[in-house]
């Protein structure tokens, strides 16, 4: 029997374009696959883009007390939906889950009434604690695993989810990517910055950093978050290849830093660095930037 979810693929080199007629979350779709991808058709891709929200990650007591706070949730939920969401709905491939994870002293009801209105890639909201079994559960007839992780106040460039998955490689069975050319754009006075951050090249200091995993040779539970902050992301990186069996150390993270600029961080008031924004903007270069280009339009 014909299914009633039809799919039309049309291979070109490396180009997959899919056309999903009944799924309501995708229209057009242009997803790439790696030359590593090639020699099987049938490999299996999850990727979850995650953001977390209303996780005390600091160790802050005006930031903790902050973020339970109605104005910061409203604030939150806006902030997502003028910057966040446009950048993922440009998507070239929407072949993605976007989670919000949330602290589990959230509301998720309320959460998801805020954000309960229509976009074209699909999206739910969890509980932290429950990351690691919506993650083992979804992942189950799949090959890889892919977890990027973005903030509520980012923006990405509209071919980032192809980036990640252009490096899919079943030869290796974890390995990490990320940006390191962006922007800082200032609501107050509505002007881009120039930011380019390696972090002294200690780790991935970027937007939308993404971690491979092949899941028959690693937990089908590893995610971004396990790599901790940004200082910390190589060296947890490498002391986890061994925990996972895997004896080559030659995986170190890669920064895409060719071409345009790659990412935005939106500094609004409510963010928890404003106030150090604020203080760095004089040294910052501005930059014009083509905010069409960039959704690739």
């Amino acid at each position: 029997m014909i299914t009633l979810a039809l799919f039309l693929i049309f291979i070109d080199l490396n180009l997959i374009y899919i056309i999903k007629n009944t799924n309501k979350y995708m229209s057009s779709n242009k997803c790439y696959l790696s030359p590593a991808y090639q020699g099987n058709k049938s490999l299996k891709i999850m990727h979850l883009i995650i953001t977390r929200f209303m996780i005390e990650f600091w160790p802050f007591d005006d930031f903790k007390n902050r973020i339970y706070k109605n104005d910061y949730i409203i604030n939150g939920i806006r902030v997502m939906k003028k910057y966040l969401f446009p950048s993922l709905e440009n998507q070239s491939c929407q072949d993605f889950i976007w989670i919000l994870k949330i602290g589990d002293k959230a509301n998720i009801t309320y959460i998801k009434s805020l954000l309960n209105f229509t976009t074209i890639f699909r999206k739910d909201v969890i509980y932290e604690k429950d990351i690691r079994n919506y993650t083992r559960l979804i992942t189950k007839s799949y090959d890889v695993l892919i977890t990027s992780r973005i903030d509520y106040d980012d923006r990405i460039y509209y071919d980032a989810v192809n980036d990640v998955r252009k490096l899919v490689n079943v030869n290796r069975p974890m390995m990490l990517y990320g940006y390191n050319r962006g922007l800082y754009y200032f609501e107050s006075d509505n002007k881009y910055y120039e930011l380019i951050e390696d972090f002294n090249k200690q780790g991935v200091m970027s937007v939308f950093v993404s971690l491979i995993v092949i899941l028959n040779k690693v937990n089908d539970t590893y995610n971004i978050f396990d790599l901790g902050t940004h200082i910390l992301v190589r060296a947890r990186l490498k002391e986890n290849y061994r925990s996972f069996g895997i004896n080559e150390l030659n995986y170190e993270p890669s920064l895409f830093e060719k071409g345009d600029m790659k990412f935005i961080w939106v500094r609004q008031k409510y963010s928890g660095i404003f106030n150090y924004s604020m203080s760095i903007k004089k040294t910052l270069k501005e930059y014009n930037l083509n905010l069409s280009k960039f959704y690739g339009k």
